[in-house]
């Protein structure tokens, strides 16, 4: 997974023209093929970390921080990336869950389950919305 500043600012470069990416409702999604590690040991970020963050993940004392979009996010991490185990998502907070394989997300559930992303190796290829009013038209 590890790759250049170039490698991943091309990576980047094509997701960022995407459609779907573009209307993606994951905040994390820069996340993807991105290693993380603990700068005060220099070590890669294993297992669960819990932090404050608002609606566009920053934390509190970081410029532009909104006090009233703020929430607890848990994030889970295997050898430094973003990943999803035993049924558990990589990234979670209220009505909203991000399931990950190796730093690439997997599918996106947001809204509270009203929308779905799908992925594959990093990019999406589909997104559904509207989906508690199609569940009540099946019913």
């Amino acid at each position: 997974m590890e790759m250049t500043e170039a490698e991943f600012a091309k990576i980047m470069e094509t997701l960022e023209n995407n459609e779907l990416y573009k209307k993606s409702k994951s905040v994390h999604k820069g996340f993807q093929f991105r290693q993380f590690s603990d700068p005060a040991t220099n070590k890669r970020i294993e297992g669960q970390q819990v932090r404050q963050e608002d609606k566009n993940g920053l934390v509190p004392g970081q410029e532009g921080y909104d006090e009233s979009s703020e929430r607890i996010v848990i994030y889970n991490f295997k050898d430094g990336v973003l990943h999803s185990e035993n049924g558990e998502p990589a990234i979670q907070y209220p009505g909203h869950w991000e399931m990950w394989n190796l730093g690439l997300l997997v599918k996106v559930v947001a809204d509270g389950g009203d929308t779905e992303e799908y992925w594959e190796k990093g990019v999406p290829v589909r997104i559904e919305t509207n989906l508690a009013e199609r569940r009540s038209k099946e019913k």
